[in-house]
Order: structure tokens, then sequence, then C-alpha cells
């Protein structure tokens, strides 16, 4: 039995290759895998597929620019000022895949970010093509907008994380006899070289933000077992040779003393970078777990910050005070981290929240030895948020996945605010 697995191309505005790779997606197929299953695998992608050679796309600590062709752009966005894109291999290469593989007998098509279906249609429409066989799409994009994805012809439109669940649905559609294992990894065979690693220590997070969806995908929270985490680096730091690994968890400092045994054992194997891109809780950050981080090697922080206002502190779960920030930060700048090794987040085009909220608030990070990062504000369904925006902006069309876009800043577009985000942005960086 053959099963192909597809990543498919990104339709955006922009597209950033930081540390990204489609992880959860990675343990289906070492279920398919583990059952015995032949397995192909494209990832549209992948920098490091044969097309990229003699191309210039590396930047630091493994990460880089993404391939792309401009393209003409969808009408809910004929007034946004900038250049559409299609990100990925382009469609001829995925086609001389199809040839080399032969006839799968299913598809299986992961989807990370609601409005970035189009990949997924693009993809589903050239199989549909080419082959019979059932089409599964999983990922951010259907556990958010189901029913919108069943727009895109795929036969099975899963929902959630949970891969037990999963092997029930799968097996009733297609009267298969997939077996469940507990024990599933990240099967990064699939890869021919990697630039960098990712990984998680945990799932979930013991915060419940108005604006977050991760408990769609992950309702509960919980770590994994250290030795798993460490094997899993140990098991393919020879193949790949990376030398960075980003962790992708949603509360990686909630348990310290479960990171630091991790850390511990890592360092342990070979000196890494560490990275984390999806933002670290400043409240954690005492003077021990400063000193920790530097000492063991991260390179890359990010804090999630969000806003100080007191309405967006308890829209966070009062995550995150002022002056926890200040100590986070002269701890880390205690223990020698640089400006550049510093990152702060700030959300802005929340619902109800004013221009001038994110003005103040960055003008006060400006006081700090840090990069001020502006993460722009997405409306996504099944989020407390979300429904807060259909409220209060019943004139947009927010379920339009399209729409949720964070790139186009949804909810302050309509009125002329194209020049204020601009010069908000460059406020940030001066």
């Amino acid at each position: 039995m053959k099963a192909l697995f597809i990543v498919p191309p990104v339709y955006d505005f922009s597209a950033f290759d930081l540390w990204s790779k489609p992880y959860g997606f990675l343990f289906i197929v070492d279920l398919f895998a583990k059952n015995g299953w032949e397995t192909f695998y494209f990832d549209f992608m992948d920098r490091n597929h044969i097309f990229y050679d003699g191309r210039k796309t590396e930047k630091k600590y493994g990460c880089g620019n993404y391939f792309f062709q401009k393209i003409e752009k969808p009408v809910i966005y004929k007034n946004v000022p900038r250049l559409y894109k299609r990100f990925g291999l382009p469609q001829e290469v995925f086609l001389k895949f199809l040839e080399s593989v032969g006839k799968p007998d299913v598809i299986l098509i992961s989807c990370g970010m609601t409005y970035w279906y189009q990949g997924v249609m693009e993809v589903i429409k050239v199989c549909k093509d080419f082959t019979d066989a059932p089409v599964i799409t999983g990922g951010g994009y259907p556990s958010f907008c189901s029913e919108h994805a069943k727009k895109t012809g795929a036969d099975i439109i899963f929902q959630g994380s949970d891969i037990k669940k999963f092997v029930e649905v799968f097996n009733s559609f297609t009267r298969s006899d997939l077996r469940y294992y507990g024990n599933l990894k990240p099967f990064w065979k699939v890869y021919k070289k990697l630039s960098y690693f990712v990984l998680r220590t945990s799932y979930g997070c013991p915060f419940s933000c108005y604006y977050c969806g991760v408990k769609k995908m992950h309702p509960g929270y919980f770590h994994r077992d250290i030795d798993d985490v460490v094997s899993e680096v140990a098991e393919n730091m020879e193949n790949y040779n990376f030398n960075d690994i980003a962790f992708y968890d949603d509360g990686l400092l909630c348990d310290f003393n479960h990171l630091k045994r991790i850390i511990e054992k890592l360092i342990q194997l070979k000196k890494f970078n560490f990275h984390t891109p999806n933002g670290i809780h400043p409240r954690f950050i005492d003077r021990e777990v400063a000193w920790f981080l530097k000492e063991t090697g991260f390179k890359t922080l990010r804090l999630s910050v969000e806003g100080f206002d007191e309405k967006r502190q308890k829209e966070s779960s009062f995550k995150l005070i002022f002056s926890e920030f200040e100590e986070a930060m002269k701890n880390l700048v205690d223990a020698k981290f640089i400006p550049q090794e510093i990152g702060v987040y700030i959300l802005a085009g929340l619902p109800g929240q004013k221009f001038q909220d994110v003005v103040e608030t960055v003008k006060i990070l400006k006081n700090f030895p840090c990069k001020i990062k502006i993460a722009e504000y997405s409306p996504i369904p099944g989020t407390i948020d979300f429904e807060i925006s259909k409220k209060l902006y019943p004139f947009l069309p927010l379920d339009e996945p399209l729409f949720q876009n964070n790139s186009i800043f949804p909810l302050w577009n309509f009125d002329g605010k194209w020049e204020k985000i601009e010069w908000l942005k460059n406020l940030a960086k001066s």
C-alpha cells in the first residue's frame, strides 16, 4: 500500500523559512510507516530540494528565502498595496515527482494557516487529475475552517491533532485496518537534508488567551517524556548534522525543570544553537533561567508581551505585568544577552484595539535593549477574539479564510490605515 504525503505551496504576500517544518504531519508519516505502508513525501516548502541548488537563499541559523512566483491577487485583496505570490517549488517539479511515484492508495495533505488554502486546492486538483485515490487534509486550516475546507474537494476533512481519532476516521472511511501506535515520532527520513531541526518538549498551553487558537489543536497541556525528546534529536543529528534547534512549544518555560533536564542532556550530545520563535513567557525568566539560557546556547529569544494596557493583560490571562517584563529584561541583560538576540512580540490589530495603544507600547519598549516585533493579529475561528470581532465588525467577511490573513491587518485595513501601519512598523524598527 502506498501513502503519498504532501506539504502544499503557500499563497501569501510574504513568506520566510523561519525554522518552518510540518512537525505534526511527520508523526502521521511515522504512523503509516509503522503500519508497513510504503510512504512517499513531497514538501513544496523544502528549501533543500535539488531545485534550489545554485540559488542563494540561506540566511542566519539555517533560515532562508523561498522561491516564489508573482501571481494575481484574489478580489478580496484588491485594495491591499502589496504584491501577491506563490511560494514554494514550481508545479512542474511536483508533476515529475508524481510520475515517479505512480498511483498511491491514499493522499494526505497538510495545511497550516487558514488563509493558505489556495495551495491545498492547487494540489488536490492536480492529484484528482492524476488518480482517484482518496484525499485527506488536516492541520490548522481544516481544523479551524472545516466547512470551508469541504470546498477543496478533499474526501476527508480531519480536525485537531488526536492521532488515535485520526486512525478511527481513516479506518472507517477507507475500510482499512490501520493500527494506532502510541510511541510515534516525527519521521524525518522523508528529508534528504535539513538546515535546522525543530522540536517540541510539550503540547498545549496553561493560559487561555482570547486571541489564541492553540486549545483547538491541543486542548490539554502536557509534557513529553524527556528521554523521547532527547532520543529524537540523537537519532537524527548524525544523519543531518544540524547545529540549530527551534522549539515549537507554546509554554516552553512553564515548567523550567522539565526543559532544564532536556537541555542538559542535549548539550552532552553536541553544542547547539537554540531558538524560540513561538515566544516565551517573560514572567518565568528569573536570574537562574536567564543565565541557564545564555550558558547553554540560546541564540534567538522571542518574548511574548502582546501589550501593557490592562485590557490586553486581561485578555492574555494576566500572564504578564509590566514589572515582570522589566525584571525579565534585567535578568537577560545581566546574563549577557545582546539586543540582537532578544525580540519582543506585541500584538497589533486586535478587535477594539486603538492604534495609539500599540504606539504607546512600542514607545515603552524602545527604552529596553531589544528588537520590537509587530505581530499582526489575525482573527482565528473558534477563539473568543474571533467572536468579538464578528460582533464589532459585522460588515467584514471574517468567515472567509483569506480575510484571516494577518498580513493585511484585517480589522484595520478597512478605514485607510495602511500609511499608519507602515509608520508603526518603521517606528518599531527605528
